[in-house]
């Protein structure tokens, strides 16, 4: 079995590596999340595989890796079988999309995640299977048996101007109602509304500044980035196309447990609507997209 294991990972390694040195290709890694000791796909990672279909994120023609994993509760033995089912359920649910077994280079399970810090009741970011896509270019095209007709896109009024002035939320005071100020360094788990620590001294400082400025009024405004067919992204924590709203609602919710009077917070999340990057072809052109706003609406 460790001459199996060491075997398959190797495998893994050199298919993997093929991925960054070549030009040609672009590659992606999605993430789908399963419930504690279950192998079958929930409603919300089906939602999320329908997602990047639909979205052309995963399509007939490219190399595809699956590669299933658990976390540390139960044997290892267990978790090994566990983690190879969840990668042929997701390799079954492509199937239902037309991914042919010869697109699906591997699809392998590696047993469980091994952590030097251990939580009684595991990490559910642990339980899930990578999906690996190397797009090759024109040659993965979707194909489809009747035309798709020309997508209508609603025009939708431009907000006001981002102005930062000093680049840093303590001058929130001086802006103009109306104007946004884009918060930096705040950070969220993938697909999902859970703030990191790392965010925690950017959300401090906004908290400072409506400490101070006890008659300030604001707006947090989630946008997203990455997707087509859909007005928002989907939050795999709560199974909902409502992940720009639920980010705006998570730094709601962490001030107000501050102690802000909720009177003087309101939110709201935009999806994709009012992107600063039209069409996104690099990592900061996403990260341009991929924002929270702080909107002022009064002093």
């Amino acid at each position: 079995m460790a001459a199996y294991m060491r075997k398959a990972l190797m495998f893994v390694i050199l298919f993997a590596s093929s991925f960054t040195v070549s030009a040609q290709h672009a590659t992606d890694t999605f993430h789908i999340y399963f419930d504690l000791n279950v192998p079958e796909l929930n409603s919300a990672a089906k939602a999320r595989i329908d997602a990047l279909v639909y979205n052309d994120r995963i399509i007939p023609g490219s190399n595809i890796l699956i590669v299933g994993y658990a976390d540390y509760l139960g044997t290892e033995k267990a978790n090994k079988k566990l983690s190879d089912a969840r990668a042929y359920n997701v390799r079954d649910y492509l199937a239902t999309y037309s991914i042919n077994k010869s697109d699906i280079k591997l699809c392998i399970g590696k047993g469980e995640i091994n952590r030097n810090q251990k939580d009684a009741e595991g990490y559910p970011t642990d339980r899930k299977v990578d999906i690996v896509v190397e797009r090759a270019g024109k040659a993965a095209t979707k194909k489809s048996p009747i035309p798709t007709p020309p997508t209508i896109v609603k025009k939708t009024a431009s907000p006001p101007p981002v102005k930062n002035y000093k680049n840093d939320i303590t001058d929130l005071a001086i802006y103009t109602p109306g104007e946004t100020y884009v918060l930096k360094n705040i950070y969220f788990l993938p697909e999902r509304h859970v703030i990191t620590p790392q965010s925690t001294a950017e959300l401090e400082k906004l908290y400072d500044v409506l400490e101070t400025h006890a008659t300030l009024k604001i707006k947090i405004e989630g946008h997203v980035c990455c997707i087509r067919d859909y007005a928002d992204a989907l939050d795999i924590d709560v199974g909902n196309m409502n992940l720009s709203v639920n980010r705006a609602r998570a730094i709601y919710d962490y001030l107000v447990n501050k102690g802000i009077d909720s009177s003087r917070l309101k939110y709201a999340g935009y999806g994709r609507s009012r992107p600063i990057v039209v069409r996104e072809e690099t990592e900061e052109d996403a990260n341009k997209n991929r924002r929270v706003e702080i909107r002022l609406l009064s002093q």
